[in-house]
């Protein structure tokens, strides 16, 4: 299987095993079978960056959990649906909460997982309830939405997998919901380079501030290695040009950007990207997170 094919940057080698498991009950089961191999949870893909050549743990994807159960304010998504899809589902059953998230080309795994945010708040304000998985022994548990300790693009919660969670939404008018979707891409559009592959944000925001920012004050909009370039419209994206990037020329890439911010500010930025394998780039990074969504 080609990752490259899998992830919204268009870069990575082939996998050693990949799997898709149908079922939640296939799903924890998989992954306590392969649990000494430290299986990769895949989602959608779009923050995850595979090495270039063969990735040797096993790959599993979440791709068919595309359960969807709305009951009144409430919203049961398995992981693999996609956040795209739920926020259009939601929005049908005049359902409002998410569509400050939209343009987000994840999935609720993912998106969960990573806290994702957008508009106005982060994917977690919303779950009541997170059916894990363990990675140890396919264990299944419900966790309630307020206990889980969320913080900035985490949830903070090791060891674990997303198997489905159940969201609490407020009724809205349909078309008031779809009129702020569609203010919330517009401005997307026209300040990230969504036309172009890319792993979304690299960089967490550090305190108050903006990566961005500061790696526009650096002077490193349209900084290139090989294929990899920082996005002149958006500092806080590398994007792939010309789909010629490998994952080599995102990590040397990322690299001198750290080193150039912490030149020119202090700042020691954090990557918010899953580097799936790759070598260290700097103090804090993905290394080592199990899940991409």
């Amino acid at each position: 299987m080609l990752l490259s094919e899998l992830t919204s940057i268009k870069i990575g080698g082939t996998a050693a095993e990949f799997h898709v498991p149908e079922t939640i009950e296939a799903f924890a089961r998989l992954l306590a079978e392969l649990r000494d191999a430290r299986p990769f949870v895949l989602g959608g893909g779009c923050n995850t960056l595979f090495p270039d050549g063969r990735f040797e743990r096993p790959v599993v994807s979440t791709a068919k959990l595309q359960r969807v159960e709305i009951d009144g304010t409430s919203v049961v998504a398995g992981a693999g649906v996609r956040i795209d899809i739920l926020i259009r589902r939601a929005i049908a059953s005049g359902l409002g909460g998410l569509e400050g998230l939209v343009g987000i080309p994840g999935t609720v795994g993912g998106a969960t997982a990573m806290n994702a945010g957008g508009h106005g708040g982060c994917f977690g304000d919303h779950v009541a309830e997170i059916g894990l998985v363990s990675l140890q022994d396919g264990g299944l548990q419900r966790v309630p939405g307020p206990d889980v300790p969320w913080g900035y693009r985490s949830w903070n919660l090791e060891g674990f997998a997303v198997g489905w969670v159940r969201l609490e939404l407020e009724p809205a008018d349909p078309d008031v919901l779809r009129c702020r979707a569609r203010e919330f891409i517009l401005k997307k559009s026209r300040s990230q380079p969504l036309s172009q592959p890319s792993s979304g944000c690299v960089f967490k925001n550090p305190g108050s501030g903006s990566a961005g920012a500061l790696i526009d004050a650096a002077g490193l909009k349209g900084e290139r290695i090989g294929g990899a370039m920082v996005s002149e419209r958006h500092a806080n994206f590398i994007v792939n040009d010309g789909t010629q990037a490998t994952a080599s020329d995102v990590l040397a890439l990322i690299r001198r950007v750290r080193e150039k911010v912490h030149a020119t500010s202090g700042v020691a930025l954090e990557t918010e990207i899953v580097l799936a394998g790759a070598s260290p780039v700097g103090p804090a990074t993905a290394l080592g997170a199990r899940a991409g969504w």
